[in-house]
């Protein structure tokens, strides 16, 4: 069964609580997008000052993340050098750290404060990317997630079409790793992506924005 991961783009504090809320209904695991506006133009909670306090509560764990009890969460690391800054995400009680390939000259650093850790690891990549960047890194993360798009940060983005060719690449070299996709999944989309060898879909309007949130996250999930 392809494992489906709703994903959150948190402007502050409330609109975490607000997203983790209603998925946290239907999903076992969700994925929050945090862009620095550095790797990425936008900024996100906490680097665009909003709620800047309860990201230091959850560091010091003095506070705990929406739904902690019933949600695994992952972020998703839209930021310049993010080998300097994972331990605080550590810190704030994450099941899983995913971070780009193009932003740190140093992944084995970040691969290896979260294996001491204990947290999994993901590795992204654009779909420009020279795909030969992945290659000391794959065999030793949990997953490749490939991103839809060259712009990151926004939901609703429609899906660059080579993605799906490069998922089939990857699946090639890489078969043994959680191959995933990030950005322009959608109801028509899917089916090619997880044809092409997806097996985890990150996926943010699709299902936030739909009349039925946890019926679209079921379409996803029975995908074949």
């Amino acid at each position: 069964m392809i494992d489906v991961v709703p994903a959150i783009i948190p402007r502050d504090k409330k609109q975490l609580e607000d997203e983790m809320t209603l998925v946290s209904k239907f999903a076992s695991r969700v994925q929050v997008d945090i862009c620095d506006g550095i790797f990425v133009p936008v900024k996100t909670w906490p680097y665009n000052t909003q709620d800047v306090d309860y990201f230091e509560q959850l560091k010091r764990e003095e506070v705990g993340w929406p739904e902690w009890e019933n949600v695994d969460i992952e972020v998703h690391l839209m930021v310049a050098h993010p080998e300097r800054i994972v331990l605080d995400w550590i810190d704030t009680g994450v099941t899983m750290v995913v971070a780009h390939v193009e932003a740190t000259e140093d992944f084995q650093e970040l691969i290896d404060v979260c294996r001491v850790h204990e947290v999994g690891v993901g590795i992204a990549i654009k779909p420009s990317t020279d795909i030969s960047l992945l290659a000391p890194f794959a065999e030793q993360v949990d997953c490749i997630q490939v991103m839809g798009s060259q712009k990151l940060g926004h939901h609703g983005v429609p899906l660059d079409p080579s993605v799906a060719t490069r998922i089939s690449e990857l699946r090639t070299l890489y078969g043994e790793r959680i191959i995933g996709v990030d950005i322009g999944v959608t109801e028509d989309t899917a089916p090619e992506l997880v044809s092409a060898g997806a097996r985890k879909l990150i996926i943010g309007s699709a299902i936030l924005d739909a009349d039925d949130p946890e019926e679209a996250y079921l379409f996803f999930k029975n995908q074949e």
